[in-house]
């Protein structure tokens, strides 16, 4: 343990569990008091025994000016040493607070001035070129001037289709996706989403990625490691491994720091072809990466590093590590291995599917070596692993459990609706079409019963004033509702009281999203009404791409279910007339 680290502060902000966590546990266990900031409440790295004090904020339910302020107020007044952002989301917002110069904590963040070669994939290809490093053969498109046909034929399939950013910084709710395009359809669902962005012509081989810790621009501790498995369409690799430092990488990578001047951690993504012996740079994360679980296990501890070189005197190098370790996403690869299977059984057959699927699942009986883990685990702070479990499987059989006593809703939704409740806040994802019809309709029901309750509607789409699709004004107005005068409200934090008011929605992803995002409220899900024979039910159904009969379905079930609910709630007690 670094004794000068002991009792430092450090506030770590993020939202990966992989990297997130890695950090919290790295500077836990070196003796600073951790306090976190993070983007989304479900995830296994609040269980952490190293978190002191959990600040939930995100950019779902909070504004970025809101996100902002409270971040400020946060680093003003917790006396911190140190501020480490996970990813970008939280590395952008403390530019600013940085520059405002009203804390005395030190931010692990790279100067403003050099951010364009580090996060913009378009910035990070023209200084690779300038530099002599390997890039995959592309340019910038913008789609109004160039046709699908026209880049299949340049590039062939697949490509690449590159957004310049992982994130906006004026935009940090929205994630910005890199896509491998295998058909021309894949290329036109991409241009509907996006209006330019980087085409490279497709790269054959294997992910490798090269981390690195850089102070004023020379390397000081290195770790490489390559994808044993990753997904079809690109992304985050699930199972990785060690590997020798490639000379020629990491030269790449000491150039680019070197022209830089930087001072921080970074990985370096490449891609390695093993039969030409031929790579290519791919881009660069200079924060904290997915992978990192993996170097600090195989012994590159890049948090402590970074932290000890930013508020101690104490210098030091590290370039060796544990070549035989390697490291897994335990969900992210089962989920892997499930797509796999199902590709391959589609393709070929039941049995070569499960011909191939069985060597990745016999693999994990390398965890029995002690040279392999699961990134979610560590000996001494299990309950992450555990919460991964839970979400993993528990989830699913509690909602099963559920379902089986959906029968008796007075019974099962007693302890929910034992406080009184004068405000009803109805949600769905857009509020153009299930909510507003919900909302009106039980207003109607209420009325007609002189029951005295507020109720309200919203949506968790951030794009607001937008008015319900006419043939759902058609739809509801055969149920003597008027939704003609509608417009769209984003459910943000503010609309959420603690006592007196009840959320109703309507499918697992509006759980999902209330569980990840939003806090203090109770809330139901109305599908669980629906009487039989139709019901009980898990989600009422978006009738947003679905036909005429999908959505006059959609509101026949949203007004049997409201009657089951108001016998439900009548019967509680916790209303008034």
């Amino acid at each position: 343990m670094t004794q000068l680290l002991i009792q430092k502060r450090v506030l770590v902000l993020g939202e990966d569990t992989r990297s997130f966590l890695s950090v919290i546990r790295s500077l836990g266990a070196a003796g600073m008091e951790v306090d976190i900031v993070t983007l989304i409440n479900t995830t296994p790295a609040l269980r952490s025994k190293y978190i002191k004090k959990v600040y939930k904020l995100n950019y779902q339910a909070f504004t970025q000016i809101e996100y902002s302020a409270k971040v400020t107020a946060i680093i003003e007044d917790g006396d911190y040493d140190l501020i480490v952002p996970c990813d970008e989301r939280s590395l952008y917002p403390l530019l600013d607070i940085q520059e405002a110069k009203k804390t005395k904590a030190t931010f692990a963040i790279p100067d403003r001035n050099i951010l364009g070669p580090l996060f913009d994939k378009e910035e990070t290809r023209n200084l690779a070129v300038e530099l002599g490093i390997n890039v995959a053969s592309g340019e910038h498109c913008e789609f109004n001037d160039t046709s699908s046909e026209a880049l299949i034929s340049k590039y062939s399939l697949p490509l690449v289709l590159k957004p310049t950013k992982s994130y906006e910084s004026e935009q940090l709710n929205q994630r910005n996706t890199v896509l491998i395009a295998r058909s021309i359809s894949d290329i036109e669902l991409f241009k509907q989403q996006n209006d330019q962005c980087l085409v490279e012509q497709f790269f054959e081989g294997t992910g490798m990625g090269v981390s690195v810790f850089s102070w004023k621009g020379k390397v000081r501790a290195a770790f490489a490691h390559k994808r044993v498995s990753e997904p079809e369409h690109g992304g985050g690799s699930s199972y990785r491994k060690a590997c020798l430092l490639p000379p020629d990488m990491l030269d790449a990578c000491q150039k680019i720091c070197i022209h830089l001047n930087y001072s921080g951690v970074a990985m370096f993504e490449f891609k390695y072809n093993s039969s030409s012996n031929e790579w290519i740079l791919i881009e660069i994360n200079a924060r904290f990466w997915g992978s990192l679980p993996l170097a600090i296990f195989a012994g590159v501890d890049f948090p402590k590093i970074l932290a000890t070189y930013l508020l101690t005197n104490e210098k030091s190098y590290k370039l060796t590590y544990n070549l035989k370790a390697h490291a897994r996403s335990l969900t992210s690869d089962l989920y892997d291995i499930k797509a796999s299977f199902e590709r391959n059984r589609t393709q070929n057959g039941t049995a070569k599917a499960l011909s191939n699927a069985f060597p990745r699942l016999f693999g994990f009986i390398r965890l029995l070596t002690g040279n392999d883990t699961i990134d979610t685990f560590q000996w001494g702070d299990t309950r992450p692993f555990f919460s991964e479990i839970n979400e993993l499987i528990g989830e699913k059989i509690k909602r099963r459990f559920r379902m089986s006593k959906h029968s008796n809703n007075a019974k099962q939704y007693a302890n929910l609706l034992a406080e009184p409740i004068n405000e009803i806040l109805v949600v769905c994802y857009g509020n153009i079409m299930r909510s507003p019809f919900a909302a009106n309709l039980l207003k109607k029901k209420f009325h007609r019963q002189g029951i005295n309750v507020v109720v309200k509607g919203a949506g968790f789409h951030q794009l607001e004033s937008r008015p319900s699709p006419e043939r759902c004004i058609l739809e509801a107005n055969k149920w003597g509702v008027d939704l003609s005068s509608h417009r769209s409200s984003w459910l943000s934090q503010s609309m959420i009281k603690s006592h007196g008011q009840l959320v109703i929605y309507f499918d697992l992803k509006h759980e999902y999203l209330l569980n990840s995002y939003y806090h203090s409220y109770r809330a139901l899900n109305l599908a669980h009404f629906v009487p039989p024979p139709a019901g009980p039910l898990e989600e009422i159904a978006d009738p947003y791409d679905g036909s005429p009969d999908a959505l006059e379905q959609c509101y026949l079930n949203i007004s049997s279910a409201l009657d089951e609910f108001l016998i439900t709630l009548t019967a509680s007690n916790s209303i008034t007339k």
